[in-house]
């Protein structure tokens, strides 16, 4: 798929193992960027560990629906969905912010659960995340309040139920 924003010209695909790389280092970066936003100290050291496991990723290309948005060879977005219909991470590179290309995942997201007969979204999200979520139709129920970096971090489970 093909995506236009602006002058910008993007494609979203199915990861594949010639991804990985460009995957890990994007992971890393978001997780080392906005971790201390959202995550705690030993969260940002879990998934920092895991952006350069590669046993991982190929694990999760097999049994689950990792998409990549690309801009000229470089990985500027991804997402992962598992086959219940759970996202499990949607996130674009800093740089790219406000583009249109997280609505252009979200919408390959619903594409692909469709196909796949998933007729129920999930995710995990954050206060930073509840707006874009909710502009996509989910349902926010409050899960718990935790402590990173001396505030409090609201973390929501978001359900939106797809219609065919």
């Amino acid at each position: 798929m093909f995506f236009y924003f602006r002058v910008m010209k993007f494609q979203i695909s199915r990861a594949t193992d010639t991804d990985l790389s460009l995957m890990q280092r994007l992971f890393y970066q978001t997780v080392t960027s906005y971790g201390s936003l959202i995550f705690t100290k030993d969260e940002i050291k879990i998934y920092s560990r895991l952006a350069t496991n590669k046993e991982y990723w190929h694990k999760k290309f097999r049994e689950d629906f990792i998409y990549n948005a690309k801009l000229n060879g470089e990985i500027i977005g991804s997402f992962c969905m598992d086959k219940k219909g759970n996202i499990e991470y949607i996130f674009v590179h800093m740089n790219y912010h406000g583009q249109g290309i997280a609505k252009a995942m979200f919408r390959t997201i619903e594409e692909v659960a469709r196909q796949q007969n998933i007729d129920t979204l999930t995710t995990q999200i954050s206060i930073l995340t509840k707006g874009f979520f909710q502009k996509h139709g989910f349902e926010m129920i409050k899960n718990s309040v935790k402590v990173v970096g001396g505030e409090e971090v609201v973390t929501y489970t978001a359900v939106r139920h797809l219609k065919n």
